[in-house]
């Protein structure tokens, strides 16, 4: 089909720019909670079931890495911590519908930034999974034996199991986030008290030199340890994502919910990080790396304290599992709804109604991971570190980005710059220094990407759509729904509008999105100029998921309340407009169809202004009907 005529107009449409991204459906608990009903108290639990499982792998990552300077590195991280720590709990509170880094980069920068940072914190979900699957079963291994030799089958179980668990719909409560993270700050508490009363002087000695390197250390190792000692702090995002269920005012309940995060990693993190690397034996941290924190009890609180640490650890570790699994498959449905990725994702379990494809890619994807480095912690650590610092960065840079644009140019401004320049170093280095875990997160990410832009401009639906048998399913589906509009006053279906196409000749077909005077305006002058007496105006209700089910199949309100503003703006002018509904896979598909329907020689569309460049040069819409229109018709855009 030949191109078509594409005309743009100069006058300022009063449509909306697109809603946000919104990641009130990326969080992994806020589903289960009611609104507003997190004391600081239960945000600090659910915080700390994630952000407190790092204490478990990281000092065993660290050693590895950087050797016994891992305290100091911990240390040195902490300061950024502190810093960034502040910036999650502004964007908890500039976010109330649900914060986080999607929230944050969509309105900082516009949505497939949001998307970006989807994919990156899919990234930290895949491997939070993996990580704490298989540090749960290496704590467990230092108490049974069989589990120590089958690691990696048995972490790959457990996933199983916890997928199983979501699909049948079972959820943790804030109650038991409350019961967890407590039982394990106590026990990490005892390992530390029954620690400090059995060292001596000696123990002293070796301790402080763990703080104090004998020669100054080479940048190259500075930096390295600098960008792996964040991992120590991964989980700290997760604040972000309880804003709706906060108890209000939201900025206390944060403010105070974080403090309490903060104050317990604080007096815990870097304590057991130096105790466990600074008083090992060098065999025990040569072949029990894994697992420092119930060796570190067992040394000195003999074995009901080593018991005391496996059995808070494996289970924390498995709630963080399970955690990241109902992240990772909400961040999958925030995505669909907004049109980044491919409404098949959305697909329900018929008995239970959870979307078990999303929660079957979430667990897949991690045991994949498992086996391809063989349970390997350092190597999961590496990988780990990439969608943890993207995240960080994205949400620190976009938050430096909104205050510009708030005019805050204060101390507070400045901070959040430099905390984002120290997190985006950190990432930097990884990048360059973990060149395997550069390669699965970026390989993910652009994988993700390219299926967020093409599901976007409808590529994946224009080829599924052309099967003959989806292709009648879809007719089929779309007159059910339009059937629907015969109950509604004042509005009828594309089915309905063409048997009165000659009663109502016209020119004209207006597109709407929203309320917008000035197009309605300029659509009417432009059909009195042909001497024509009407024009149609279409919402097009986009499904990308036309047999999905579930979905509400009626006209939405928006889609009624724009026709009816259309209707109201052309009885101005003394003018028939006669506003059309109906429902498709692509807006531009159901636009082009209508424009042959109705036998019009123009379309009409406005583009917001605030994404007129976007809608104009990359938008799908109008990229489809300047493939899909007949060669006759024009295509004018106003903004």
């Amino acid at each position: 089909m030949e191109q078509q005529q594409l005309t743009v107009g100069v006058l300022a449409s009063e449509e909306g720019a697109e809603p946000p991204l919104r990641e009130s459906s990326v969080t992994p608990r806020k589903s289960e909670l009611q609104p507003h009903q997190l004391s600081p108290l239960l945000v600090w639990a659910v915080v700390f079931c994630d952000i407190g499982t790092s204490v478990y792998y990281v000092p065993g990552i660290l050693y590895s890495q950087v050797g016994a300077m891992a305290p100091l590195f911990v240390v040195m991280t902490t300061v950024g911590f502190l810093f960034l720590s502040a910036k999650y709990v502004e964007i908890s509170w500039r976010n109330p519908e649900g914060g986080g880094v999607v929230t944050v980069a969509t309105k900082a920068f516009n949505p497939r930034w949001g998307c970006l940072g989807g994919m990156l914190i899919t990234v930290d979900y895949f491997l939070t999974s993996a990580i704490s699957a298989v540090s749960g079963m290496q704590y467990l291994g230092s108490l049974f034996p069989f589990v120590d030799a089958h690691i990696v089958l048995l972490a790959g179980g457990a996933l199983v199991l916890l997928a199983m668990v979501n699909v049948i719909g079972i959820r943790e409560s804030a109650v038991l986030s409350l019961f967890m993270a407590c039982a394990a700050l106590v026990v990490n508490l005892v390992v530390i008290g029954v620690t400090l009363i059995a060292i001596g002087p000696p123990e002293w000695t070796t301790i402080v030199k763990h703080l104090r390197p004998e020669h100054p250390l080479p940048w190259s190792v500075l930096l390295i340890g600098f960008g792996s000692s964040w991992l120590a702090f991964s989980g700290l995002e997760s604040i972000s994502q309880l804003s709706p269920a906060m108890r209000l005012p939201t900025k206390t309940t944060a403010r105070n919910g974080m403090l309490l995060v903060v104050a317990s990693i604080l007096i815990t993190s870097p304590l057991l990080t130096l105790f466990s690397v600074a008083l090992l034996p060098n065999e025990v941290k040569l072949h029990e790396s894994e697992r420092f924190i119930s060796e570190l009890g067992a040394l000195w609180g003999g074995l009901p304290i080593k018991i005391l640490v496996v059995s808070t650890a494996s289970t924390l570790l498995l709630f963080a599992a399970n955690t990241a699994i109902i992240g990772g498959y909400h961040v999958f449905l925030a995505l669909a709804a907004r049109g980044f990725l491919p409404m098949v994702v959305t697909l329900r379990n018929q008995r239970f109604g959870t979307p078990h494809f999303a929660i079957a890619i979430t667990t897949i994807v991690p045991i994949v991971v498992i086996m391809f480095t063989a349970g390997q912690l350092t190597l999961l650590g590496d990988m780990y570190a990439f969608g943890l610092l993207g995240a960080f960065v994205l949400s620190s840079a976009g938050l430096d980005v909104i205050r510009w644009h708030q005019h805050q140019r204060g101390a507070t401004f400045w901070i959040g710059v430099a905390t984002t320049l120290m997190v985006l170093v950190a990432w930097s280095v990884n990048l360059v220094t973990k060149q395997l875990a550069t390669f699965f997160g970026g390989g993910i990410v652009l994988v993700g990407m390219t299926i967020a832009v093409a599901t976007q401009q409808g590529r994946f639906a224009d080829v599924f759509y052309r099967i003959p048998f989806f292709a009648r399913l879809a007719t089929r589906r779309i007159s059910e729904a339009e059937r629907e509009t015969e109950a509604i006053p004042n509005l009828i279906s594309l089915g309905e509008a063409s048997e009165i196409v000659s009663l109502y000749p016209s020119r004209t077909l207006v597109a709407v999105r929203g309320p917008s005077v000035r197009l309605i305006d300029e659509a009417v002058a432009r059909e009195k100029g042909w001497g024509g007496n009407a024009i149609y105006a279409i919402y097009v209700e986009e499904r990308t998921g036309l047999f999905v089910g579930g979905e509400a199949q009626e006209p939405s309100e928006e889609g009624i309340t724009a026709l009816r503003f259309a209707v109201k703006a052309a009885q101005r002018h003394d003018f028939e407009l006669i506003p059309v509904w109906t429902v498709s896979y692509n807006a531009a598909e159901a636009i082009a169809r209508a424009a042959e329907i109705l036998e019009v020689d123009t379309v009409m569309m406005g583009v917001s202004r605030r994404s007129a460049v976007y809608h104009l040069l990359r938008g799908h819409v109008v990229n489809g009907l300047t493939r899909r229109l007949p060669a006759s018709c024009h295509l004018l855009l106003f903004n």
